[in-house]
């Protein structure tokens, strides 16, 4: 008997029905650290968990504390993306990634600065020093596997 599995990975609404100046200004709003924390929480629910057989060492991101797994993949349209984190808050800062990144041409991928948005954003001081670096290495990866 073959088993089935559907790959709902790249059902999300980040980058598509949710774009960067509707997330900009959801977090301009968000003034306080805990409104900004709440939102997080809120966009991290709208990720769909990958099931086990997808968090594959090929697809987890090094340098992370946090587990991250991040799919890519080359549509009409640009590339789609897709992430995974065992942490709620990292999969909320996840849900800011794929916005500014899914459904991107290579140009628009290489030429945004998340760090430069994240800051714009009040975002840097929300985030510890590990997290920073490991949002650094998820968007290195995104530019990475996105290049010809």
């Amino acid at each position: 008997m073959t088993t089935v599995t559907t790959d709902n990975r790249f059902d999300h609404p980040f980058g598509c029905e949710i774009d960067l100046e509707q997330l900009t200004e959801l977090l301009d709003a968000s003034a306080s650290w805990e409104s900004k924390n709440r939102l997080l929480v809120q966009l991290s629910k709208q990720l769909p968990d990958w099931q086990s057989h997808f968090k594959i060492p090929t697809l987890k991101v090094a340098g992370c504390e946090s587990q991250v797994w991040l799919d890519v993949k080359p549509s009409d349209s640009g590339w789609r993306l897709a992430a995974d984190s065992d942490s709620r808050i990292v999969k909320g800062l996840l849900a800011l990634v794929l916005c500014a990144f899914n459904q991107k041409n290579n140009q628009e991928i290489d030429a945004f600065d998340f760090e430069d948005w994240l800051n714009q954003r009040g975002m840097q001081r929300f985030l510890s020093a590990s997290r920073g670096n490991g949002l650094r290495a998820i968007t290195q990866e995104i530019k990475r596997k996105t290049q010809p």
